[in-house]
């Protein structure tokens, strides 16, 4: 192909007849431009025409192109086939599996011009394959029928009929064609008719705007064009969904019993079954008998994972940061990213052929419960289900255009230990994709491979890690690693579990804090060791052993024999059923934001002597059971008997006015933290109201500042060293060395605590503490394990999806609910492209 061009140009000779050179020319278009596999440019054997009169936006067959050419020549300027491929076929570079995408891309990003965004998305979202499978469907023949009438440059023959496009592929064209339509004629370059609609349906999503004031915007702006433009585009927010559906990734909607028994799905999903087998519910509504099509009691919306997961790889935009992980390495033994920890490692090591192929993908799964409609409505649980991918980069891969909604678990209670019944779509499709795998196509390398995923472990708050792992997180057992051999114990007057004097045993053998028989439990020294963690196998051999239960509501009540004694299992958990989920290392993460702020809440409370303290009547009435600290113990005669004495690590009154002015001062830079001054009641001389993240910063950067001349020197100072724990343990890089010094030093600062607060102090939050550094160690930064990144998520879903407006009866409660779901997944499903 010859960088002189001006023939494109020289249509006739000075005499007037056609230029052979010209039509030489255009044979050489053509070959080069139909040569082309990537479907932005050749799809269905046909191209843009780049005639004077289509300008590239029509597409047509070899014969029609031909034919306009030498009708009407060339559009101006085109000496550089960009739309036919040129540039990308002379300067991108295909880099093998094993190459650093970086050092691959830096060259295509210097050379190859940026494509329209909107064109992109509309290739990335129709897939390869789809112009292999559609062109039966879709009348087109094969390019070689067209060959043998291009000897007529003319192309005057009409021996064969063109048909056009039909049923998926009409609709691809469709959406092409509004990508490249001017919005008006005269408008500013790039904007579209695709692209207005686009940023339309993103208005709507974006101002949680209702559908009717969504129709009254758009016949209003509509008023402005004149009428051959209003036709060109759609006439209310139907319409407008119609056309951007083919965008978007579908979704599934199962009935489910009421009481959560079963999902109406598999050998149930046929409408035949009208009631519950286990507690003979109804499954649908009562209606009129004259209702064409019956209302399901109770849904579970399913947006299939497997599709989503190729969709990373069809696009341009992330195909090429899914390997990133592939050259994740550890320099100077720093973590910055799962790939980096030792549970990914052990992972690769035990299933080498999955590690072989660096573009299997790694999930993981958090759920949450929360409520949609506000705290003034009727109560409400909704519980989503989100899936996030770690093959990505540290700055992408937990960023919400990459976490993924794969359930909606409609309210209005908590599922339970129940969310077993809705995970089972999800769980067939995991397995499918360890077992057989997807082909899917990787746009970056042009190649297809088998894709497989594997889910390395889940994320949820304390409540949530018993429901998705099956072990009870209530009780004396508590500690789903300490297990039966936690020595939690139940305290006579607090009425709860305590974890006090729980963590001598973790201590060295010789450490002085065993032998002390006065600031723990009184008269006793602790000669124990600490309890073993079960390997994978070992849970899997308990696990087998376990009874299979009937979920929802069964005719009695179901007990696993030594629940609460020597176990704390209630079910046998589905993920069991993934055949590699015994290799993982960690298998349900401890959520560090939650644990945090509960251990912050505790010391705040307790401090500061509020209303929510763990230092009331009743703690000092147990103290006096276990502890020997005279001091604290209430007077039972005298002037103050039945007042609890003040302690060493009590703020007086002016103490805590003098934090309460501090705070209402206190200033921070932008985007480092809330205003926290809104938390502060003077008043009362209290703190009140703090989010999860406002107890992170008080932890990690307040308390050393805020306590140190208010509080004793012996109490201040363990403070300070558990703020320095989290600041350490949530950092965004973090040593390995460092999490096995801090696995040591928690166990000494929670003894520490515990010669200083009362055994009521103690609860579960301040107990799981001690495993953190070990799941640090293995899973990595605590970033990509905790609940922040979700629970922004959820209160999007929140403003998006469902409003706080719909508070009537209580069947319309639910109907509203229901309504509000579909209409956020069919909006998010085109928004998360």
């Amino acid at each position: 192909m010859g960088e002189d061009r001006s023939w494109m140009y020289r249509r006739r000779d000075e005499m007037g007849y056609w230029n052979n050179e010209f039509n030489a020319g255009v044979e050489i278009f053509l070959d080069f431009a139909f040569s082309q596999t990537d479907p932005m440019f050749c799809a269905m054997n046909m191209i843009r025409c780049p005639c004077s009169k289509c300008w590239n936006r029509e597409w047509h067959h070899r014969r029609r192109v031909q034919s306009d050419l030498i009708t009407n020549g060339f559009m101006d300027g085109y000496f550089i086939w960009k739309r036919h491929g040129e540039i990308i076929h002379r300067k991108r570079r295909c880099t093998q599996v094993g190459e650093s995408s970086s050092a691959a891309a830096a060259p295509a990003m210097n050379n190859v011009p940026s494509v329209d965004q909107l064109r992109d998305m509309l290739h990335d979202a129709i897939g390869p394959n789809f112009f292999n499978n559609e062109n039966s469907a879709t009348g087109v023949e094969d390019a070689t029928q067209f060959d043998a009438s291009f000897d007529d440059p003319c192309g005057v023959s009409t021996e064969s009929i063109f048909e056009e496009p039909r049923g998926d592929a009409k609709e691809f064209f469709d959406l092409l064609r509004a990508a490249d339509t001017p919005l008006f004629d005269g408008c500013e370059d790039g904007v579209t008719v695709l692209k207005w609609v686009c940023e339309l349906m993103s208005a709507k999503t974006l101002f949680n705007m209702s559908v009717t004031n969504w129709d009254y915007v758009l016949k209003r702006s509509l008023m402005a064009f004149k009428k051959v433009d209003r036709e060109k585009l759609p006439a209310d927010y139907y319409s407008a969904k119609k056309m951007l559906r083919r965008l978007g990734l579908g979704y599934k909607k199962y009935d489910v019993c009421v009481n959560n028994c079963i999902l109406y799905y598999g050998e149930y999903e046929s409408q035949c079954y009208l009631q519950c087998p286990v507690c003979e519910e109804p499954r649908f509504k009562q209606r009129d008998v004259h209702s064409a099509k019956p209302i399901p009691r109770k849904s579970l919306w399913y947006l299939p994972i497997i599709p989503r997961l190729q969709r990373l790889y069809m696009s341009r935009k992330t195909a090429e940061h899914m390997t990133w992980h592939l050259n994740c390495y550890n320099e100077n033994e720093k973590m910055f990213h799962p790939a980096c920890g030792e549970a990914w490692k052990h992972f690769d090591n035990t299933h080498p052929e999955f590690a072989s192929e660096p573009r299997n993908v790694r999930l993981g799964l958090c759920t949450d419960g929360f409520t949609p409609f506000g705290h003034s409505a009727s109560p409400y649980s909704c519980w989503p289900v989100f899936v996030s991918v770690y093959n990505l980069p540290p700055t992408m891969c937990m960023k919400q255009e990459y976490v993924f909604l794969s359930l909606i678990i409609q309210g209005p209670q908590s599922p339970g230990k129940n969310i077993d019944v809705m995970l089972r779509p999800l769980i067939d499709d995991l397995k499918q994709l360890w077992y057989s795998g997807v082909q899917t196509y990787d746009s970056f390398r042009h190649q297809y491979f088998l894709m497989r995923a594997a889910l390395m472990w889940t994320i949820s708050d304390l409540p949530g890690y018993g429901m998705l792992s099956g072990w009870s997180t209530h009780g004396k057992l508590t500690c789903p690693y300490c297990m039966e051999n936690s020595k939690a114990f139940w305290l006579e007057h607090g009425r709860k579990t305590s974890f006090f004097d729980c963590h001598r045993q973790f201590l060295p053998p010789d450490h002085p804090f065993r032998r002390n028989k006065n600031d723990f439990i009184k008269g006793r020294t602790e000669n124990g060791t600490m309890p073993e963690r079960l390997s994978g196998d070992e849970m899997r051999s308990r696990i087998h052993w376990l009874p299979d239960i009937l979920f929802g509501k069964p005719p009695q009540k179901q007990e696993i024999h030594g629940f609460g004694e020597v176990h704390n299992w209630v079910k046998k958990s589905i993920f069991w059923e993934l055949p590699y989920w015994h290799t993982n290392l960690i298998r349900h993460n401890l959520d560090v934001m939650h644990c945090e702020k509960n251990f912050f809440d505790n010391i705040l409370h307790t401090v500061m002597d509020d209303p929510m303290t763990k230092d009331n009547i009743n703690a000092r009435l147990d103290l006096e059971l276990y502890c020997k600290r005279k001091s604290l113990h209430i007077p039972k005669t005298g002037v103050n008997s039945g007042k609890k004495p003040k302690a060493t690590y009590v703020l007086s009154r002016d103490q805590r006015k003098s934090i309460c002015q501090w705070l209402k001062q206190l200033k921070f830079p932008d985007g480092f933290a809330s205003n926290i001054s809104r938390c502060v009641n003077t008043q009362e001389v209290r703190l009140f109201g703090m989010k999860s993240h406002d107890c992170h910063i008080f932890m990690q950067s307040l308390i050393p500042i805020a306590f140190r001349d208010l509080l004793p020197k012996q109490v201040w100072e363990p403070l300070v060293e558990i703020s320095e724990f989290f600041r350490a343990l949530c950092a965004p890089v973090i040593q390995v060395n460092d999490m096995a010094i801090w696995k040591e030093r928690i166990v000494e600062i929670i003894c520490k605590l515990e010669r200083i607060f009362p055994p009521s102090f103690f609860d579960s939050m301040e107990h799981l503490a001690i495993h953190l550094p070990y799941e640090a160690r293995v899973g990595g930064p605590v970033q990509f394990r905790w609940m922040y990144p979700f629970e922004r998520l959820m209160h999007c879903l929140k403003l998006t999806g469902i409003g706080e407006e719909d508070e009537g009866e209580w069947e319309d409660f639910e109907t509203s609910e229901e309504e509000n779901i579909e209409t956020y997944v069919e909006e998010n499903d085109s928004s998360d492209e």
